[in-house]
């Protein structure tokens, strides 16, 4: 496939020909192969990605790309689904609903990647912690286990459709609506992860310094599924910032979703500044399954103060276009 970049205005047209609904099958395909060029990719280029200079800029393309700047932006208004709970509570819910072999391969190999790395004993009976469960397929899983599982979400019917699953299933599964870093008080967990959903934390350096507040000594944050790449590429030119690949510019101009994606290196750097020290483990043949495991450095024993470097990176991640299909999908059931 190949990209074509196009102009903000250029990727405005395609949106008002699609007008209230969603692309038919040639918008898609159109949108599929579209990366939005934008003059601020160019500024904050030339920013400290730490600064408080690029972070103005990366919420003032947010603002930009989504069309409404007066608005601000707000998750609890913003991150919201389409408010439906499945008609079937087990094969309509992602990722089955796809009916996709390939696409629930990755997700249970994204799955595996997280078990992984909680590295519990058996029987560990640990208190877990999941932000952005979505369909919470994975947490009943924990569930099932006998874990203490515990999900926290901004879109009441992503918790709605997962306690109607539990309730079904005769699962004990804590829930509650709240933004991440927060839920449950000042409770503290084993782990705390995400799978898929960190990249909708504007204030991700807060939400890392929070979260070190969440966790009981020698605790885990695992991240996995999240959109981060190699290298800069046209749809994240920069270090961080909104993605650029126009299904994703699609999901923020049409629902208000904040869609980051980070390069591996400010992300890595992002976790050491902010308290954590992280381990990066990514499987041959699945770029979605790429899991950074974060273990807070004052947990750290002295004599391995000094952080290990990441392994080389040798996979591929995911496509940009491929994480904005999916999730275009879920929401519109195409």
């Amino acid at each position: 496939m190949t990209l074509t970049i196009c102009t903000l205005d250029e990727f405005n047209a395609e949106i008002e020909a699609i007008g209230a609904g969603v692309p038919d099958a040639d918008g898609h395909k159109r949108l599929s192969m579209m990366t939005v060029h934008h003059p601020a990719a160019d500024e904050m280029n030339r920013l400290d990605p730490f600064s408080q200079a690029y972070r103005d800029a990366a919420l003032g393309l947010y603002l930009d790309l989504r069309g409404r700047p007066g608005e601000g932006y707000e998750p609890a208004r913003d991150e919201k689904s389409n408010g439906l709970v499945p008609a079937d509570l087990f094969s309509g819910v992602s990722p089955w609903g796809f009916q996709d072999t390939a696409m629930v391969a990755e997700f249970l190999e994204s799955w595996a990647q997280i078990l992984r790395a909680m590295a519990l004993p058996a029987n560990s009976n640990a208190k877990i912690l999941e932000y952005g469960p979505g369909s919470g397929q994975l947490l009943l899983m924990l569930a099932r286990m006998g874990l203490r599982a515990h999900g926290v979400d901004i879109d009441q019917a992503s918790l709605d459709s997962l306690l109607l699953q539990a309730e079904a299933m005769g699962l004990k599964l804590r829930t509650e609506r709240a933004e991440f870093g927060e839920g449950f008080a000042d409770e503290r967990f084993d782990r705390i992860f995400f799978f898929e959903a960190f990249h909708h934390a504007f204030d991700f350096e807060a939400l890392l310094r929070r979260l070190q507040d969440r966790l009981n000594p020698g605790g885990r944050l695992i991240f996995c599924g999240e959109p981060v790449v190699t290298v800069s590429q046209s749809g994240i030119p920069y270090p961080w910032g909104p993605r650029l690949d126009a299904l994703s510019v699609f999901c923020t101009r049409r629902w208000g979703w904040m869609e980051l994606g980070f390069t591996h290196d400010f992300f890595m750097e992002a976790l050491r500044r902010n308290g954590w020290y992280a381990e990066f483990s990514h499987p041959p043949n699945c770029g979605r399954a790429w899991t950074y495991v974060a273990q807070r450095l004052i947990d750290r024993p002295a004599e391995n103060s000094e952080t290990p470097p990441p392994p080389p990176l040798i996979a591929t991640p995911p496509s940009l276009l491929d994480r904005a299909v999916r999730k275009l999908r879920r929401i519109t059931g195409l």
